[in-house]
């Protein structure tokens, strides 16, 4: 599951943010190999205003009517996709759900194997209800795969810059592993940032130790190390981000409410963030360290 990129979902309401963050999905596609699942979850009650021209309409002729109408916007857009020669060779397969999208995003991903959900921050079209900033967020903080979350308005030049946060949490290693991985794919720069309150002792010795481990356990060609001193974590990152120009911010996401970079922390960032946000799944690459 963290290893690899074989499947990729990409939940969509066919808004233009959302065709915007597609081009991700499609890139590392192209790169990996992958198939995307193109995803469209409709939210009940259903809005029929703009779908239904007879007044009332059966429940289930209109469910077979809203069905029809998601199936040629798949079929516009897989079209739309083939056009283009970068990506005429891309895998993709399409799904509809009915249901809320935060359970349907990750029933769909037990369901298919996914390796990687990819979402847009922000988005709706008058085909639904969903607001995908609040759902993405929420996808980040549950997801037991990596998300990466698309600001809007952000086009894809490639992860010449990576960020990784790090607390050095017992996943850390592994998500750098992972991360390397990721930026072989794209020959990335890969900056390992750590924000602290003090520049104490125990600090410095922590970022020594992860430094040492990381050359012992990880092998990377450009991977520097940085340490800011700032009170508010938020601030750290922003400031880093606006410094190094960065392509990707990396996060490993962990339940621990006393860890650096917890749940809330990588849910307020989804939020926040005007790079992209690649999410890790802590707990599981925890366990997985514990089994080996």
């Amino acid at each position: 599951m963290l290893s690899s990129i074989n499947n990729i979902l990409f939940p969509t309401d066919f808004s233009d943010n959302t065709r915007e963050a597609l081009t991700f999905a499609l890139e590392l596609a192209r790169s990996t190999g992958a198939t995307i699942h193109l995803m469209h979850s409709i939210e009940e009650p259903y809005d029929f205003a703009s779908l239904r021209e007879a007044p009332i309409i059966a429940d289930e002729e209109v469910k077979k009517g809203l069905s029809q109408r998601v199936d040629k916007l798949f079929n516009n857009l897989r079209q739309e996709i083939t056009d283009d020669e970068k990506y005429k060779d891309v895998n993709i397969e399409t799904c509809m759900q009915t249901g809320r999208a935060l359970y349907t995003i990750l029933e769909e991903t037990n369901n298919r194997d996914i390796d990687l959900v990819i979402m847009s921050t922000k988005g709706r079209s008058g085909l639904e209800k969903i607001i995908y900033g609040s759902t993405t967020a929420e996808v980040v903080e549950r997801s037991k795969v990596p998300v990466l979350a698309v600001p809007p308005k952000v086009s894809f030049n490639g992860f010449d810059q990576l960020m990784f946060t790090t607390d050095f949490q017992d996943g850390d290693l592994r998500a750098l592993q992972y991360i390397t991985n990721f930026a072989n794919l794209f020959n990335s720069n890969i900056t390992v940032f750590h924000s602290s309150p003090e520049d104490d002792l125990k600090t410095k010795i922590m970022v020594r130790g992860f430094k040492e481990l990381t050359k012992e356990s990880v092998s990377y060609r450009d991977m520097t190390f940085v340490q800011e001193t700032n009170p508010t974590f938020f601030d750290a990152v922003a400031d880093q981000l606006e410094k190094g120009n960065f392509s990707l911010l990396v996060m490993t996401r962990y339940k621990d409410s006393f860890s650096l970079l917890n749940r809330r922390q990588t849910k307020q960032m989804s939020y926040y963030t005007e790079v992209p946000l690649l999410v890790l799944p802590g707990q599981e690459l925890t366990n997985s360290e514990e089994k080996q």
